[in-house]
This record gives C-alpha cells, sequence and structure tokens, in this order.
C-alpha cells in the first residue's frame, strides 16, 4: 500500500486547523465546534500514523494514557476529584456517563507533543521525572489559554462560573503522570515529522480563537 506523504498529512493538517480556526474565531461556521471530537480524531490518526517506532511499549502507552486520562475526568465530572466540579458539554459529544470518549485521545495528542518537545529541549542528562515535570508545566500553561476558549465553545462549564487553581494543579499531576510513562517506556525514540506541525496548529488554533473571539 502507498504511504500517504508528509507533504500531504501536513496539508490536511494545516487546513483542518485553519478552518476551524477562521470558522470558530471570526464566527463564519456556526456550530462547526460540534466537529472537535472527529477533528481531534484525525489529528490523533495523523500522530500515530507518522509515529516511527510502533513498539509494543508504543502501544502499551496508547491505552495506558487513555484510560488514565479519560478516568480521572470521569472522576473529576461525578466527584470533582482532582480538578474541581465541572461538567462537559454538547460540543465533545459523544458522552459516556458525562465523559467525553475523546478526552482520552485528547490528553494522547498533548502529552505526545509537549513530551517530545521537552525530551529535545532538556538537556540529555535530565531525568524522565524531570523531563516529563517540564512537558506538564508546559501543557499546564496551555491549558491556561485552552481554558476560557473552551468554556466559550462549550466543551465545558465550571461551577460557579470560575476556574478553580485545583484545575491547573490536577492538570500537572495528571500530565506528569501521563509524560512520565511516555519517556519511561520510550516511545520518544525516533522521528514523527508531524509532530511540531500538531503541536504548532494546536497553540495557534486556541490563541488565534482567544485573540479573535473572546
Amino acid at each position: 500500500m502507498k504511504r500517504i506523504s508528509k507533504k500531504v498529512s501536513v496539508i490536511v493538517l494545516l487546513v483542518l486547523y485553519l478552518v476551524g480556526a477562521l470558522g470558530i474565531g471570526f464566527n463564519l461556521l456556526p456550530g462547526l465546534e460540534a466537529l472537535t471530537s472527529i477533528h481531534l480524531f484525525i489529528t490523533f490518526l495523523f500522530l500515530i500514523y507518522w509515529h516511527e517506532k510502533k513498539s509494543i511499549e508504543f502501544w502499551v502507552w496508547l491505552v495506558l494514557a487513555y484510560v488514565l486520562g479519560t478516568a480521572v475526568e470521569f472522576l473529576g465530572v461525578h466527584y470533582g476529584f482532582l480538578f474541581g466540579s465541572y461538567e462537559y458539554g454538547d460540543s465533545l459529544a459523544p458522552l459516556v456517563q458525562g465523559t467525553p470518549v475523546i478526552i482520552g485521545i485528547n490528553w494522547i495528542i498533548l502529552s505526545y507533543c509537549f513530551t517530545r518537545f521537552s525530551a529535545r529541549l532538556t538537556p540529555e542528562g535530565w531525568s524522565c521525572f524531570a523531563k516529563a515535570g517540564v512537558a506538564a508545566t508546559l501543557m499546564t500553561a496551555f491549558d491556561v489559554i485552552i481554558e476560557p476558549v473552551a468554556i466559550d465553545l462549550d466543551f465545558w462549564s465550571w461551577s460557579g462560573d470560575q476556574v478553580p487553581w485545583t484545575n491547573y494543579s490536577g492538570w500537572w499531576l495528571v500530565s506528569l503522570a501521563i509524560n512520565y510513562l511516555f519517556l519511561r517506556l520510550g516511545v520518544e525514540e525516533g522521528k514523527n515529522p508531524v509532530a511540531f506541525w500538531v503541536l504548532g496548529l494546536q497553540l495557534f488554533f486556541f490563541i488565534f480563537v482567544y485573540v479573535f473571539r473572546l
């Protein structure tokens, strides 16, 4: 079977994120946010497709990251565990017991991209824990931008309309665990030519929507 080229993959991702940013940022395509789950799943497929070393450790990490990310969100929605009191909106449908099916994949995408970036940014001698901590800090900083956009687009909402500090501490802890597993299992080894494109486009989307819509 003929392999999809990197150029085609990047173009598809660029189109998806540009249409999303322009359509939502300028409200040109009302209701476009309802396609977020499909958009995230397509992004996920490109990341998996271009991951160079699909070892057993890689697949184990995917399962662990998805289960952990989904489990903490389920506990958060129902019991306020780690993050605080919140609920998801219809923009991230489908939901199972109030928890988006796609939310574990969102944790995978962010952890994969930020941890790869962190592993290359930090000195080679740093431990997995230290590199995972840097990536977790960057992910939590990114969540500061995500929160107002996500609330406006009905991805989720907070009790009292205030984002509690526990959300950010919870984000850091969950990110640290998933990122540490990523590094400990050696998932960062090998190339992925679209990972940094995905990271850049995610940043572009939320910053663009934040600036032009809010």
